[in-house]
Formats: C-alpha cells, sequence, structure tokens
C-alpha cells in the first residue's frame, strides 16, 4: 500500500475500447483529471494512475510488471469492465486487465471495486488465444460480482458512479481500518464486555446493536418493535437474530435454527399496507460463518449464495427465503458497520432490485400459507 499522504486510485479498463462513442483511453484521462481537482479540507486527496500517462522508457521493469507493481501498491484499483481483457503477453493465457484485478485482489479485494459497462459485448475474435483470454476473465469477474455497481450506459453516468464508487470505498475502507484496530483489542473495552456475558445477554446485545443501526443511519425504521428497511418505496420487513458464539458450535447456532419456518406468525404484519414486503431475516454472527454453514442452515443447496465484506447472503429462489449472514458481529460498532457494508452492498449492485422482487414473492407465499392454515 502507498505510505504517501494521498489516495493513490489505479483506474484499470480496455484502452482500445470505445463506450458512448468515446476510446475508453480518452475518458480514463478525463476521470484523472476530474478526479485530480476534488478536495477535502482544501488539500488534494486522490492521485490517479493510468498507464497512458506513463512512458515505459521511464522504468527499469517493463510496462506489464509495473502496471502489477501499481496494481498491488495502490489503495483502490477501480475496474472499467467491458469483458475485454486487453493485451497478452507472449505465451500468457490471462490479459492485462484481468492480471492487473487478481494481483489487486490477492493483496486486498475490499480494495477493488469495478463498474460494468453497459451495452458492452466483446468482440468474436479471429484469435483464438485472445478470445479465451477473455473468455477467462469474464468467468473469473462472474465469480467475483460482489465488487460490482449496477451498469452504467453513458460517459455521465460513468463519472457520477466513479464518484460515488470512491466515496463507497475510503468510507468502507476507514470503518475497516477501525474494525482492523478494534480486533487487535479484541479483550478489551466492549468486545471484553460482550465475551463475558451469556448467551442470553449477548443475543441481546447483538440485537439492540442491530436495531440501533437502523434507527440511527436512518435506512429504516421501527414500528411497534417490528423493524422495516425502506428502499424505493418499498417497507422491508426485517426479522432479526443473532447467533452468540461460532456457527459451528450447536448450541449457539440452534437459537437460530430455521428461522423461515417461522415466517407464516409475520402475516398480519405484512397484510397491513400493500408497501410491506419480506420478511428478510438479519442474523448477526458473533464470529465468522462460512458458505456451507448458511448453505446448512437454509436446509437444502440449490440457492444463491453471495459472499461479500459483511458476511454471507443467501436467495432461495423457490420459497423466497432470504437470509443475511452478518460476521463477526463482536462488539456495537462491528455490528452496525456490518449491517451498513450489506446496505452498501445492496445499493451498488443489481441485487437490491432481486432483493425486492424475492420480498415481494416471499409475502405473497406467507399470506397464502397462513390463510391455508
Amino acid at each position: 500500500m502507498a505510505l504517501n499522504k494521498q489516495i493513490d486510485v489505479l483506474i484499470s479498463s480496455r484502452n482500445s475500447a470505445e463506450f458512448d462513442g468515446e476510446i475508453l483511453s480518452d475518458i480514463r484521462d478525463e476521470l484523472r483529471t476530474l478526479l485530480e481537482k476534488e478536495e477535502i479540507f482544501g488539500r488534494k486527496l486522490i492521485k490517479i494512475w493510468i498507464n497512458e500517462k506513463e512512458d515505459p522508457q521511464s522504468f527499469n521493469e517493463t510496462i506489464w510488471n509495473k502496471c502489477l507493481k501499481v496494481a498491488r501498491q495502490s489503495d483502490i484499483v477501480l475496474v472499467l469492465y467491458n469483458g475485454e481483457t486487453g493485451w497478452l503477453k507472449d505465451n500468457d493465457t490471462i490479459g492485462i486487465c484481468h492480471a492487473e484485478m487478481l494481483e489487486a485482489m490477492n493483496v486486498a479485494s475490499g480494495k477493488v471495486w469495478a463498474i460494468k459497462l453497459g451495452n458492452a459485448t466483446p468482440p468474436t475474435l479471429k484469435d483464438k488465444r485472445l478470445q479465451k483470454a477473455n473468455e477467462n476473465f469474464q468467468n473469473f469477474v462472474e465469480t467475483n460480482n460482489q465488487i460490482f455497481s449496477k451498469p452504467v450506459f453513458n460517459k455521465e453516468e460513468l463519472i457520477q458512479r466513479t464518484k460515488e464508487c470512491l466515496i463507497d470505498a475510503i468510507y468502507s475502507l476507514v470503518k475497516k481500518g477501525v474494525i482492523l484496530s478494534a480486533k487487535s483489542k479484541s479483550n478489551y473495552g466492549e468486545a471484553l464486555v460482550w465475551k463475558r456475558k451469556n448467551y442470553d445477554s449477548r443475543s441481546e446485545l447483538m440485537i439492540k446493536a442491530l436495531k440501533d443501526s437502523i434507527d440511527i443511519n436512518g435506512i429504516g425504521y421501527e414500528n411497534n418493535e417490528k423493524y422495516f428497511l425502506n428502499i424505493d418505496g418499498n417497507n422491508i420487513l426485517l426479522l432479526l437474530h443473532s447467533i452468540p458464539d461460532s456457527v459451528s458450535i450447536a448450541n449457539a447456532r440452534e437459537r437460530v435454527g430455521q428461522p423461515f419456518l417461522q415466517d407464516y406468525r409475520n402475516s398480519k404484519v405484512l397484510k397491513q399496507n400493500k408497501n410491506i414486503i419480506g420478511p428478510v431475516h438479519i442474523i448477526a454472527c458473533h464470529k465468522t460463518i462460512t458458505e456451507t454453514q448458511a448453505r446448512n442452515i437454509l436446509g437444502f443447496p440449490d440457492a444463491t449464495i453471495l459472499k461479500d465484506s459483511f458476511g454471507i447472503y443467501v436467495a432461495d429462489n423457490i420459497q423466497k427465503i432470504q437470509m443475511v449472514f452478518l460476521s463477526n458481529c463482536s462488539d456495537s460498532y462491528s455490528t452496525a458497520h456490518t449491517f451498513q457494508e450489506f446496505i452498501n452492498w445492496m445499493k451498488r449492485t443489481e441485487e437490491i432490485e432481486q432483493l425486492i422482487k424475492r420480498a415481494i414473492s416471499r409475502k405473497k407465499i406467507i399470506i397464502t400459507i397462513s390463510d391455508e392454515n
């Protein structure tokens, strides 16, 4: 990571591809000029690196190695993704865009952010090696799609989304730095207080931290001891749970069980207002949780399982069950931050639309079950 007093940002993309009628290389240069003018408290904060402005002759290493070095050392790597991997070295199987992204993620996946360029269709190439490299890049990106923002379709949207991504990235990295610092003192302060509690008391504290986060951050509201997330005019019913120890410990895990089996008990709330949908289960985990553990709690393997910095999001596309497992909720700060990370992840990806659609369908299923009973 950079040790200077600026935030070093690498903007990575296929240089010669077109977007919104312009060459991406020119758009990156324009982004560099705009972003480096931004100030905070009267001081320029951002330093952009794009390879177009670098003279390969000024390096002792090749431009390929220079790009990878910058990807490792940059504080934030912003990928403008259109499915093309960029140029290849002789006998290599991945292009420079793929290599930069992989290099950065190997150092710290949390510093890598990407913007998908809409309407971009990678060309079918006669060069079979490059075509295969493009396919390798696309497959790699699909397995790491949690880093993406919603697609943009013109330069104006791209400029705005770039600014939003950088704001979110800086916010996220600062918060993670605080949590990392707190973890080094996990046997002090509030984290120690929580560890001293029995399961009942610790669960109460974890749930309270979730409720406070919903209230204080203005991302939802409370009504008659029910909590809701307000998004695009929809009031998503949130059911709050906690696993007060490692998920591998049966006594802690069984306190949650399979919470969606009790969803029918909320039919009365769901019927009160057509804009109330859901529910979505928010499960604070005192420690980490794996995809396998989350899948086991759901009870069957065929589901959407997405992992990100907040933890794991599980969605069953048949019964429309949705569960969010928030990891490392060891004190009130980390619990609130992890929940906010989930909200930020939803807002910058297309998954928010899918969450709302599933919540609408889940409401219909629950009301039907309730009426039948």
